[in-house]
């Protein structure tokens, strides 16, 4: 408890200093609302009134860092997290560059150290600290995290309307589109039957459960995700027994490193190693592979990259002659 009231303390320090400050201007201006403004609503049913195009943006997750420097210039971009600078999850490494600070999860200080004008919060963001940033005068739109490619085009246009970029968000959701076509033109036409079966591994179990991300990744591709097909729990860790059961052909393992204990290719020769494994045609056949989790998990635009390559590694007779470029 002394913690906990030590804690709260400091952020109600930190944010009446901060407030006393520097502060930016209220979300609803008393001014006359001027030509050109425009409001939007966000996931929290809170309305955000602009004047002009926010020009001071702080993001709060990676999918909010893609979308952001694909659609607004970086001198727009106050900060980012830090995760934008991690090519093993971020599909915006090198752009990052362009933008220097970097904000902390749950540093109420790196958040209002920017002054920014726009904090990107996605929905699944500590509630409280939401309310801490608005307290401070600070607009805060909170969105709703896609759980299906559609879901993630909806929320490229929503942010493009948030950020005064109509157009450029058009554009992004274009190229979604363009991508999906292509994959579809390359194996829409396999039959359900001939579907090859595919299962993903992170380094704590099974992924891909019904109506997840990664469920909808594998039905663009025009693959079967067995784990979908069971009433399984999150990251479920399947006995051998049942990995053998489900013998899939193609098997999916991580290829982010994010701790100082995960070795991803370690874990891929422990697979191909096992006896228990043997019998299993992806360990047979050697198609135990690594996608780009960037891509994989991504619940940005970039999403899309994850279906074509998930694609590409099935069904690699049906990309031949084809540019790989990204």
């Amino acid at each position: 408890m002394r913690r906990s009231a030590a804690i709260a303390g400091l952020a109600a320090a930190v944010l009446a200093l901060w407030v006393a400050g520097c502060a930016p201007a209220p979300q609803e201006p008393a001014s006359p609302v001027k030509a050109g403004s425009y409001s939007v609503t966000d996931a929290t049913a809170r309305r955000l009134t602009f004047n002009e195009k926010p020009q001071r943006i702080v993001s709060l997750s990676i999918s909010a860092d893609e979308m952001l420097l694909d659609m607004v210039a970086p001198e727009r971009i106050a900060a980012l997290t830090y995760l934008a600078d991690d090519a093993g999850i971020s599909s915006v490494a090198e752009k990052a560059r362009s933008v220097k600070a970097r904000v902390l999860s749950g540093s109420l200080e790196s958040v209002l150290g920017p002054q920014p004008d726009l904090v990107l919060a996605p929905d699944w963001m500590d509630a409280d600290f939401v309310e801490l940033l608005r307290s401070a005068h600070v607009p805060v739109y909170v969105f709703k995290t896609p759980g299906t490619i559609d879901g993630v085009k909806k929320t490229v246009l929503e942010l493009a309307a948030v950020l005064g970029e109509k157009e450029a968000g058009a554009k992004v959701a274009a190229r979604m589109d363009e991508e999906l076509a292509f994959v579809r033109s390359r194996v829409g036409d396999i039959p359900p039957e001939a579907r090859i079966g595919v299962m993903a591994l992170s380094y704590m179990g099974a992924i891909g459960l019904k109506g997840s991300t990664f469920d909808d990744i594998c039905a663009r591709a025009n693959v079967r995700n067995l784990v979908g097909d069971y009433d399984l729990p999150p990251n479920v860790v399947f006995s051998e027994e049942t990995m053998v059961k489900l013998d899939p052909q193609l098997l999916l393992l991580p290829s982010w490193r994010y701790g100082n204990e995960e070795d991803p290719e370690q874990m891929r020769e422990d697979i191909l190693r096992n006896p228990a494994y043997q019998s299993i045609r992806a360990v047979r056949d050697k198609r135990v592979v690594q996608l780009r989790d960037n891509y994989l998990h991504s619940t940005s635009h970039y999403i899309v990259y994850a279906v074509r390559e998930l694609a590409e590694a099935a069904y690699p007779e049906r990309f031949k002659n084809v540019d790989a470029e990204k």
